[in-house]
């Protein structure tokens, strides 16, 4: 599967003069990477502070059961929810946090929350 996907890549790089791996540069260079692990009953950020701006939270589940994860923080804000992510398996929630303040990275799945499924995030200057 990984060689496919290698491939798949390095035929799209060829094919577009290297375009394309430009773009992906400038959007990853805009934007802080966090790496995110959950397992029951916990959410572990790697790094717990980041400049207001673009994050991608790079999720991974660690655990036995189905997670998912959103980003909540002031004034409301609320980013999209993942999806379902299966043991084993990992997804990158975009979310835009321009406004420094706490913020909560929680799973939204029935009792998860409430059993810790939480951890507090910092955005700020």
């Amino acid at each position: 599967m990984r060689r496919a996907l290698a491939a798949a890549a390095l035929t799209a790089v060829l094919a577009t003069g290297g375009a394309a791996v430009a773009h992906a540069t400038r959007a990853h260079s805009a934007s802080t990477a966090v790496g995110v692990g959950e397992r029951e009953w916990r959410v572990y950020p790697y790094r717990t502070k980041v400049k207001p701006g673009t994050v991608r939270f790079n999720i991974s589940n660690l655990g036995e059961d189905v997670h998912n994860l959103q980003v909540r923080g002031p004034h409301g804000y609320r980013s999209k929810v993942s999806p379902d992510i299966r043991s084993g398996q990992g997804y990158t929630l975009v979310a835009h946090l321009r406004r420094p303040g706490r913020y909560t990275l929680i799973c939204t799945k029935p009792g998860h929350a409430g059993k810790g499924m939480k951890a507090r995030f910092t955005v700020g200057g």
